[in-house]
């Protein structure tokens, strides 16, 4: 039930408050949150350095929540996947989530497909330009609708994981 699953997520949130060494995945998928549980959750994360996995599809995350998020991926340099995926996150705010990443060399995979709102041409456009500024994210989901900037991402995330390639293999 509902309470079981909040008290959950405290728990949780405690753990990787307390940089756990055991929790290295926070999955949280289908808990509806509100917005401080999911603020609570993005802090409890920026200084944790164990956790590698933050999984929050269908939350009910929102854009209020987007800033916590940025700080986060910001911050945070072990989390290498995030999966905001069948939320309620607007397209600007998708676009300010994927240029916070230009700094990033730890996030490997961002989900951020299916979302309740859809994206437009220009979110779309400006997502698929800041993704040329990253260099580690080598899984990435968006539902597009421009077949031009889908390609232009597509062309990014291919160059990042033949860097990957070559880095596991010594030729970087």
């Amino acid at each position: 039930d509902a309470v079981n699953e909040i008290e959950a997520v405290v728990s949780t949130q405690s753990t990787g408050k307390n940089n756990d060494t055991s929790l290295t995945t926070c999955c949280f998928n289908n808990v509806q949150m509100d917005a401080e549980t999911v603020d609570s959750s993005t802090a409890a994360m920026v200084r944790n350095t164990t956790v590698t996995k933050l999984e929050m599809c269908n939350c009910g995350v929102t854009d209020s929540a987007m800033e916590g998020f940025i700080t986060m991926l910001q911050s945070n340099k072990t989390v290498e996947s995030v999966s905001l995926e069948t939320n309620k996150i607007a397209g600007k705010f998708l676009v300010k989530l994927v240029q916070s990443l230009d700094t990033s060399e730890t996030l490997k995979e961002l989900r951020i497909a299916n979302q309740y709102y859809s994206t437009g041409v220009g979110d779309e456009m400006a997502i698929a330009k800041a993704l040329e500024k990253n260099t580690s994210l080598c899984k990435f989901s968006l539902n597009w609708k421009n077949g031009g900037s889908r390609n232009t991402a597509d062309r990014f995330i291919m160059r990042n994981n033949d860097i990957a390639r070559k880095k596991r293999r010594g030729l970087a």
